[in-house]
């Protein structure tokens, strides 16, 4: 429906209100000046052509005639103040036109000076430019002085003095339209001024009242959505009749929010929204708009009478608010579409222009009963609903990635949202490279000729000049070559350990780069650090493949070689330790007593098998007859095995090499285990659990890995439940198992396979012992000795029990003989007639080591395991396990 002037307005001037005049279409070149500061050619003294523009604005306003139309250059600040001298006539308008509004700035030069004056003019517009101030001027920032016919519109304001546009002196007739004031001080109308008219504006966090007006008659305020206004959003003050206010949205706080930009204090915040003094109460009204008050304040003031309600209002004042509503905006300024009270429903009588903030013109919302008087479609406020809500868009390749040699062609498809089911009009495709598309189809191709990083933006119109943007992921064209791998292999510090640096290039993504490190490890990625399990030849092989469906192929032979290493596998007396940091990869180290040599120490593999040591809650490690370490791990309830063969090579196992880790199975389920301990009989390997507070054993042949299922040897000994720690070791046959019960006593069960039965010995009950007790460990020596160690407030104890002889010894102080201390966990190991006790230090930051050598008699002083003479340094541990061969 076309607007109409206000019957009201019309009574009171014969000129009323008009539409906003068009900027003026230049009929031949002479009829636009244009000034471009940014122009090598531009100059102040020419004549504004397009090749020898004007530099500034102020020059252009200074030569402009009756019916030109001056183009400011979009891109670029102007720091002046323009004033404007000259006039056009109603039919012959001078028009000021930025070519973008987002970045054709005017600033004055110092914040005592406005940044556009308009004075003593008539028939002037002004339009599509920025305006910016200063904070704390004391200037406006847009005055119009004594002037009529003026129009501002489709502005932006910020950054303002006290005033973002000031009205005053005689002005008559001047419009401020479509927008944007953001963080100012608002729209003044003085005294003098009369008949202007504020609409279709953005009023946002005005730090005074949004639009004020003072003894100035006939102003019309309609079609605003004002938010969050410090003061009052529409003041209409001293001797202001013939006020029309009317279609506005206006919200004071959303949800409970305090406006941030308030230079105001709670004590002098405006208490109402809108306020109609008792000298302009004649002839003024105010209808169909939605008023949101402060929570403890009045929605309106009449006559001096603040009212909370539209209701209110309407019943006191008949004729008044009678189509107001209250409805609290959310952020943002635009009204959803649930907002059913603001949508249809403004009166198509108010003066204003004719499209709203957006340039889009008034559209009936199908899902929204239109409530407007002559069922009329126009929503409150800046911004009409019109259901294009959202747009995506989707860019597609024919390759698994956005990368590619050029030429290279993508197809990009639009998918707009309308609730309206509003038809598109256009679809317009940037497609980043300087090229772009306008087409009646939502879906295109375009194809990339050179190398670069480009992003699609695509913005739909529908047919009612509504638009929305989306932009889609970036695409990277390369020039054409080949897929290159390349391969650095250098020595770490680390024994036996490489850098390896793996890299490909290629015109296409590349999309996988993996490394095969010659000992079964295979890791994807561009390398890392890679200790290997032993000394050897290994070829690290690099494979690259890329986007394009090409692979390619790198390789380099390495021989590592550590003496250490391999002198302490040598034939003599040697002990295996494992260990569990905090996090990554369990680690090991050997001795060789004989040879006076430590292993240095490594990674275990692990072999995509995840036994990462911080999941580990338990160690156990036996060696057997045919020289293998067989090293058991407890994870998430589960046990895994892993075997080391410590002898020379065979079956193509070589010497110090890890077999793969595997699960323990055929045992039958054992849940609840919280320990595990281990002990061989030739080949054969026993593994011990504690599973609540019982304990079980199991056991394997190595060759075979057949296991037998697990048995009750708490059942079998009758051994009180409650075990709380245990140790395994054998003597000939006979498997022993100390067990550390919850009572604190220390009972010692014999499994003899040859007469195939079990019986137990309490040795605290027989020996007494140190008091206490929180873990044991065992180890056998020659002669049928099952030696038992003991933690107790971190000392070290230990008593052996002589199955030949028939009897157990006292519990001696091992930490008093050799000088152990500090320990939080104790294990041992044997070799030949010589115990090897190892000590986890408080916080896992030692391993110590005494020697119990039972030949001569005596014990060794404590030695750091994990040093730069023994097996080199390493991070905290949290447990061990150790195995004698």
């Amino acid at each position: 429906m076309r607007l109409r002037q206000s019957a009201a307005l019309t009574a009171a001037a014969a000129t009323a209100l008009v539409a906003v005049p068009s900027a003026a279409v230049a009929a031949e070149p002479a009829s636009t000046l244009y000034v471009n500061n940014r122009s090598t050619t531009c100059t102040d003294f020419g004549s504004g052509t397009a090749e020898v523009p004007f530099c500034t604005v102020s020059a252009a306003a200074r030569n402009a005639q009756p019916g030109q139309t001056v183009e400011i250059a979009a891109g670029t600040t102007y720091q002046e103040t323009v004033e404007f001298t000259r006039s056009g006539t109603p039919d012959k308008p001078i028009t000021f036109v930025g070519m973008d509004p987002s970045t054709n700035l005017v600033r004055p030069v110092v914040n005592t000076k406005s940044a556009l004056v308009l004075s003593d003019v008539h028939d002037v517009v002004v339009r599509n430019l920025r305006v910016l101030g200063f904070t704390g001027a004391a200037v406006p920032t847009v005055s119009v002085v004594n002037s009529s016919r003026v129009v501002l519109d489709r502005m932006k304001y910020s950054l303002t003095g006290p005033v973002a546009v000031q009205l005053s002196g005689a002005d008559d007739h001047v419009t401020v339209s479509r927008s944007l004031f953001s963080a100012t001080g608002g729209v003044s109308v003085g005294a003098g001024v009369h008949d202007s008219l504020i609409t279709a504006n953005d009023f946002t966090w005005t730090s005074r009242a949004a639009v004020s007006v003072l003894d100035a008659p006939n102003t019309a305020v309609t079609n605003n959505t004002i938010q969050s206004s410090c003061a009052e959003s529409v003041r209409i003050d001293g001797a202001s009749p013939g006020a029309l206010i009317e279609n506005n949205v206006i919200s004071a706080q959303h949800d409970g929010t305090t406006p941030n930009n308030c230079r105001t204090t709670d004590t002098n915040r405006g208490e109402t929204e809108i306020l109609v003094s008792a000298g302009s109460t004649a002839g003024s009204k105010i209808d169909y708009n939605t008023v949101h008050p402060w929570a403890d304040a009045s929605a309106y003031t009449w006559g001096g009478t603040s009212y909370p309600t539209a209701d209110a209002l309407a019943a006191a004042q008949p004729g008044q608010a009678a189509h107001d509503a209250d409805y609290d905006l959310p952020f943002g300024a635009q009204l959803p579409e649930t907002a059913t009270v603001a949508i249809d429903s403004a009166d198509p009588a108010a003066p204003g222009v004719d499209t709203d903030l957006r340039g889009i013109k008034p559209i009936d919302d199908p899902n929204v009963v239109n409530t407007a008087p002559g069922s009329g479609i126009r929503d409150r406020g800046a911004y009409e609903v019109a259901g294009q809500t959202t747009l995506t868009a989707q860019l597609i390749t024919d390759l698994p990635s956005r990368q590619g040699p050029a030429p290279y062609t993508v197809k990009v498809t639009a998918k707009a949202v309308n609730t309206f089911n509003t038809p598109m009009a256009e679809y317009l495709f940037n497609f980043g490279d300087g090229e772009t598309l306008k087409s009646t189809e939502p879906t295109v191709s375009h194809t990339y000729t050179k190398p670069g990083t480009y992003w699609t933006t695509v913005t739909a119109t529908d047919v009612h000049g509504m638009t929305a943007s989306a932009g889609t992921a970036d695409v990277t064209v390369k020039e054409p070559g080949d897929l290159v791998a390349t391969l650095d292999v250098k020595e770490w510090s680390e024994p036996l350990s490489l850098q390896v640096f793996a890299d490909a290039t290629s015109p296409y993504a590349v999309t996988s780069t993996v490394i095969e490190y010659g000992d079964g490890t295979v890791a994807a990625g561009s390398g890392s650090a890679h200790q290997y399990p032993g000394p050897g030849s290994y070829t690290v092989t690099v494979t690259a493949t890329d986007a394009g469906g090409r692979t390619t192929v790198v390789k380099k032979t390495v021989e590592l070689t550590n003496e250490k290493y391999t002198a302490a596998l040598q034939p003599g007396q040697r002990v295996q330790l494992v260990a569990a940091p905090g996090g990554g990869q369990l680690v090991t180290t050997g001795v060789n007593y004989t040879k006076n040599v430590w292993s240095p120490h490594l990674l275990v593999p692990d072999n995509g098998a995840r036994i990462w040591a911080g999941y580990v809650s338990s160690l156990a490690s036996a060696t057997t007859a045919d020289q293998y370490l067989r090293m058991f791990a407890l994870v998430d309830g589960k046990i895994y095995n892993a075997d080391r063969n410590l002898g020379p090579a065979s079956g193509g196992v070589a010497q110090g090499q890890w077999l793969p880790w595997k699960e323990v199975t055929g045992t039958g389920t054992l849940s609840g285990i919280t320990q595990l301990s281990a002990a061989s009989i030739g080949n054969s390997t026993h593994l011990v659990a504690v599973a609540n507070g019982r304990v079980y054993e199991a056991s394997s042949d190595r060759v075979t890995g057949t296991w037998s299922a697990w048995g009750d040897v708490t059942a079998a000994t009758r051994i009180p439940v409650g075990a709380a720690s245990i140790a395994a070791g054998t003597t000939g046959n006979v498997l022993h198992i100390a067990i550390l019960g919850n009572d604190g006593h220390v009972r010692v069960a014999d499994g003899d396979y040859t007469r195939g039965r079990w019986s137990f010995g309490d040795v605290t009950a027989a020996k007494g012992g140190p008091w206490g007790i929180t873990q044991l460990a065992a180890a056998s020596t020659p002669g049928s000795r099952f030696h038992v160690v003991a933690l107790a407030d971190g000392r070290v104890y230990e008593t052996t029990g002589d199955y030949q002889a028939g009897y157990w010894t006292g519990w001696g102080d091992i930490s008093a003989a050799s000088g152990i201390t500090s320990v939080q966990q104790v294990v041992a190991a044997s070799t030949g007639n010589t115990l090897r006790i190892f000590g986890l230090t408080a916080g896992g930051s030692r391993v110590q080591t005494v020697t119990g050598d039972y030949t001569a008699g005596r014990w060794s002083g404590a030695s750091d395991v994990f040093s730069a003479d023994a097996a080199g340094e390493v991070g905290s541990l949290r447990m061990l396990t150790a195995a004698g061969l």
